[in-house]
């Protein structure tokens, strides 16, 4: 099912089932009650779904466990530990109050607090030939009706022992895997549950106000058509909830996202291109301020250079740890935001942080600005410089044109090697393992470069492992002929490899940086930039002053 979600959980890596937490409280994370009023409205609606029966059309009441909010504790050994606060709720409350179309009337009324946020299970579930599975929903399901979708459900309160850690944790994997079963008919004793079952991701479903998953990843020995003549049997308990199969190349997925992405239309260049847009808009802030010694394109190169290693080393030292992946989105912010400003026309030195604070907030960190400037070493003045980071917040996000979402190479990095332990490492898992570490060496100095201007993440991510299996001494040849290599032609093989060569110098190959260049050019820019955009500065309040007084006098004239 193509639908609007959002990552809740940002894992660095696939996660275990037993490797999460469970708070169970009903007092403290059931939802709250609605309205007498609103709530015989929804109760009549339900009434009427019940009453409309058709053919295929299977819809009753049953407890679930709701998802009130995961927190995300720190261990001492700087590992993250992820706790669901669960309470109950039932079908019928997801159903009228976030499944259903709903009159505003009746929808003002309907908080977060009141929303049902039943906990499902999905699962991508892959194929032997490397093909994932999804259904086509019938027509008559009340809940997302013609839409594909991966096999799902929701773990069911009735079925665990107790309510205790473990028994709640076993019904969410269970689950998982009986919905894999129930709704595609596969062989449950081909599902690889010991060796390839783990969580990918949490999610929530903005086009049903934030309906909350645990989608996993779970693997198969049967091949594609193996499964699709099982399901052509209709033996299958729950087989009148879909019409048909889906088989989707596993390879297809993250090429098929990036390539939908702003980042992809927007931010993808050549050398060229990159290097006509620096100097272009140098060009520009040097003809507007022709009194002033300008910096050259080299040296904001080497200023954004200097920046850059600031922002990585701010992140790597922040406290709660930030993920890898919003290291690597704070650092594209950065990036893109002087692609088209100057360091003349906004100074780093604020930019760079409002970039991290702003990543927190994309990538669901959930970092008070009080915990953020606590992490700024010089920051003396609390108010003072939380006032200057949030003066820049909106300017950032416009000049980055609302365009947040970041694809990294981080994660399809990580689905290389959970590859390659499946098809060619099983025996011998510590290799894997020492690759990651490698790999992950290699994509944080990615983030020093312009790779992600250049080539898609995809790549990057190969790149990172033919690197980490040279340093590392792991031989994956068989690997890569077979897995990477096997399906493309002569030409298409070596345009690869030019490519990785390519990702490869490029990282290997560092710009040009002295420190002591970098202070003489410092302190250059703070003779020739704008103090005009700088929050510092007195003509930089008048303006914002000047601003706030115009829409104050619009609203006293315009407004009732």
């Amino acid at each position: 099912m193509f639908s609007t979600w959002v990552d809740i959980l940002n894992l660095n890596k696939p996660l275990k089932f037993d490797e999460l937490l469970i708070d169970f409280n009903p007092e403290l994370y059931n939802a709250k009650s609605l309205p007498d009023d609103i709530q015989e409205k929804l109760d009549e609606r339900w009434n009427q779904l019940l009453a409309d029966t058709k053919p295929g059309r299977v819809l009753f009441n049953e407890s679930k466990f709701r998802l009130h909010s995961i927190e995300t504790k720190t261990t001492d050994e700087n590992t993250n530990e992820f706790v669901l606060k669960l309470g109950l709720t039932d079908y019928k409350s997801f159903i009228c109050t976030q499944q259903q179309k709903l009159s505003n009337d009746i929808r003002q009324y309907i908080t977060e607090d009141h929303l049902s946020h039943p906990l499902g299970v999905g699962c991508l579930l892959i194929t032997s030939d490397d093909k994932i599975v999804l259904i086509k929903r019938n027509s008559n399901c009340v809940d997302s009706p013609n839409l594909y979708d991966l096999p799902g459900g929701h773990p069911e309160p009735k079925n665990a022992k107790s309510y205790s850690k473990q028994d709640i944790i076993d019904e969410i994997r269970l689950s998982t895997i009986a919905e894999c079963v129930d709704e595609t008919n596969v062989d449950r004793t081909t599902l690889l549950v010991d060796s390839f079952f783990f969580i990918l991701i949490i999610t929530r479903n903005l086009n049903q106000h934030g309906r909350p998953a645990v989608e996993s990843c779970l693997r198969t020995s049967m091949s594609s058509n193996e499964l699709q003549q099982r399901y052509d049997l209709q033996t299958h308990t729950e087989a009148f909830e879909s019409s048909e199969l889906k088989f989707w190349p596993l390879e297809n997925i993250s090429d098929l996202m990036y390539h939908l992405s702003t980042q992809y239309t927007q931010w993808l260049f050549t050398v060229e291109q990159l290097k006509d847009l620096r100097a272009k808009t140098n060009a520009e802030y040097v003809q507007k301020h022709v009194s002033r010694d300008c910096l050259t394109v080299e040296e904001e190169a080497m200023v954004i250079r200097y920046y850059e290693i600031q922002l990585k080393d701010f992140c790597e030292k922040f406290r709660p740890p930030m993920t890898k992946m919003a290291i690597a989105v704070a650092m594209q912010y950065f990036k893109r935001f002087y692609l088209n400003n100057s360091v003349m026309e906004y100074h780093p030195r604020d930019i760079y942080l409002i970039c991290i604070y702003l990543t927190g907030k994309t990538e669901e960190l959930r970092i008070s600005m009080e915990e953020f400037v606590a992490n700024i070493k010089e920051s003396a003045n609390v108010n003072h410089t939380a006032d200057i980071l949030l003066s820049y917040e909106l300017l950032l996000i416009e000049k980055l044109h609302f365009q947040l979402v970041v694809h990294t190479a981080y994660r399809p990095f990580e689905g290389l090697i959970i590859d390659l332990k499946t098809h060619y490492l099983r025996e011998n898992v510590n290799d894997a393992d020492q690759l990651r570490v490698t790999g992950y060496e290699f994509l944080d100095k990615t983030l020093l470069t312009d790779v992600y201007f250049l080539f898609p993440p995809s790549q990057i991510a190969l790149t990172a492992l033919v690197f980490a299996s040279v340093k590392a001494k792991v031989n994956i040849d068989d690997y890569i002929l077979k897995h990477v290599y096997g399906s493309l032609e002569s030409a298409q093989m070596q345009q690869v490899k030019e490519t990785i060569r390519l990702i490869a110098n490029a990282v290997n190959t560092p710009a040009k940086f002295k420190k002591s260049e970098v202070k003489q050019i410092i302190e250059k820019l703070e003779k020739c930039y704008n103090t005009d955009n700088d929050p510092r500065t007195e003509a930089y309040k008048k303006r914002r002053l000047e601003q706030f007084q115009a829409v104050t006098d619009y609203e006293a004239r315009n407004l009732p």
